[in-house]
């Protein structure tokens, strides 16, 4: 067997492990600095005055754009799903932003309209416009997404370094669903530390459990293959 689907030498699987380790640590601690901001604009009371770092600005803004399209993605067995978008484009003060908006808000809005928006520390987190209300994480809320999707991450590392060591595990196909777990799973845990949308849990449990599904299944027939490889190596000797 070579060196590729071996483990790795006890002083290198170690080495590997405590870098693992600090990786994860490191994570744990640049999620948490995201907590804190997005706990810190949860608790910001609207400004009453000058807009300032400490508090939810209410800011004037005119939709200067419009665009919709169709997302679409290809999935292996050539399958083509395309879910619509709608977007407008707000300019409020030096600023502009593209935000998405719902097919009722993108339909009754034009260019010119005025919008009511709120930023926190100059991004958007709310758009008010032709009576519709739309709603955005702050940036806090998204860096703490993508942070704790590290994480997790990194956690595999760590466990991939406890159970296996073996080079060629550590990219096997079926770590492709831990890696694709990451963002549900991230999600899973904003949800329960912010709340989510009943819609929002039950697509976040069913995208996670398929993955979860698939991972576990790939990793049963490859141990079968591997099973069925050394059977052969036996009875031929190798």
């Amino acid at each position: 067997m070579g060196a590729w689907h071996g483990r790795l030498p006890a002083w290198l699987r170690v080495l590997v492990l405590a870098a693992a380790v600090t990786g994860l640590i490191g994570c744990a601690r640049w999620a948490a600095e995201a907590y804190d901001g997005a706990v810190a604009y949860r608790r910001a009371p609207l400004c009453t005055g000058a807009p300032g770092p400490d508090c939810v600005a209410r800011v004037a803004g005119t939709v200067v754009g419009m665009t919709s399209g169709e997302s679409c993605t290809t999935d292996s067995n050539g399958s083509r799903s395309c879910t619509p978008y709608y977007r407008l484009r707000v300019r409020y003060g030096d600023r502009t932003a593209w935000r998405d908006v719902g097919h009722g808000t993108y339909e009754d809005t034009h260019r010119g309209d005025p919008a009511r928006l709120r930023t926190w520390h100059g991004a958007v987190v709310r758009l008010e416009v032709r009576g519709h209300t739309e709603t955005y994480l702050s940036p806090a809320d998204n860096s703490l997404v993508w942070r704790l999707a590290a994480t997790w991450l990194a956690f595999g590392v760590v466990l991939w370094a406890v159970v296996s060591g073996r080079p060629s595990g550590l990219i096997a196909f079926p770590n492709l669903g831990w890696l694709g777990l990451s963002l549900p799973v991230a999600g899973l845990v904003h949800g329960a530390l912010f709340g989510a949308s009943v819609l929002e849990w039950v697509m976040m449990v069913v995208f996670a459990a398929f993955l979860a599904f698939w991972m576990i299944s790939g990793w049963e027939i490859e141990g079968r293959h591997v099973d069925y490889r050394r059977r052969g190596r036996r009875r031929w000797g190798w």
